[in-house]
């Protein structure tokens, strides 16, 4: 499920692909489950589930504070800087990760106890997680360089910065701006994403695992 999404009906290939859309400016934000920050949920699947069924969920957080994260057994975590001065994140007294970086992901166990530090600025940062029992996968971004046939494994992209597109073989053309996203489904045959100089998109890649 895309929050507060624009459901699109394409013909064509890449029209199938495509369940929704949606703006992170319209999107409300609402408190972290140890309500130290904010969030805003892009995606959940399945749709509709809280925190203790999801299998995959993305969302992009506010972080104005020095705080503690909230802790996800059996959840592993990636964590992306969009803009901000970052943070450092700490578990007990060790220091795990400096998150100064734009669009480069950071993954950790979803059970850390881990506390941030800001940099000064407040940030903002994209959020994966994936209930490691039921699925795995990654998140990659996506530039100019390296834009390419989506696999059939993408569920998810989010402009984080710039304009970019997806086009199929039949000529359809999206074009997407920083802070939109798109749900992906495997349809058969998966659109191109094309990224303008200077555009950096996340893609979610999810694989359920089969039972037993």
């Amino acid at each position: 499920m895309v929050a507060n999404s624009t459901v699109e009906a394409q013909s064509g290939s890449s029209g199938g692909a495509i369940v929704a859309i949606g703006n992170l400016g319209r999107i409300t934000a609402v408190p972290w489950k140890n309500e130290g920050g904010q969030t805003r949920e892009l995606c959940v699947e399945p749709p509709d589930a809280d925190f203790a069924s999801f299998v995959w969920r993305a969302s992009v957080a506010d972080v104005g504070r020095d705080g503690v994260f909230s802790t996800f057994d059996g959840i592993a975590r990636t964590i992306v800087l969009l803009e901000g001065g970052g943070f450092t994140m700490h578990s007990g007294e060790e220091q795990i990760h400096d998150l100064r970086e734009c669009f480069a992901p950071y993954s950790f166990p979803g059970e850390a106890q881990v506390s941030v530090q800001l940099h000064g600025a407040p940030t903002l940062d994209f959020n994966l997680m994936i209930r490691r029992e039921l699925a795995e996968g990654e998140l990659v971004a996506m530039t100019e360089q390296n834009s390419r046939r989506l696999t059939a494994d993408t569920v998810l992209l989010y402009v984080a910065q710039g304009v970019a597109c997806l086009s199929d073989a039949a000529g359809l053309q999206r074009q997407l701006r920083t802070g939109e996203f798109v749900q992906l489904r495997d349809a058969g045959l998966m659109p191109d994403l094309l990224c303008a100089a200077g555009a950096v998109v996340l893609a979610v890649h999810i694989r359920r695992k089969k039972p037993g």
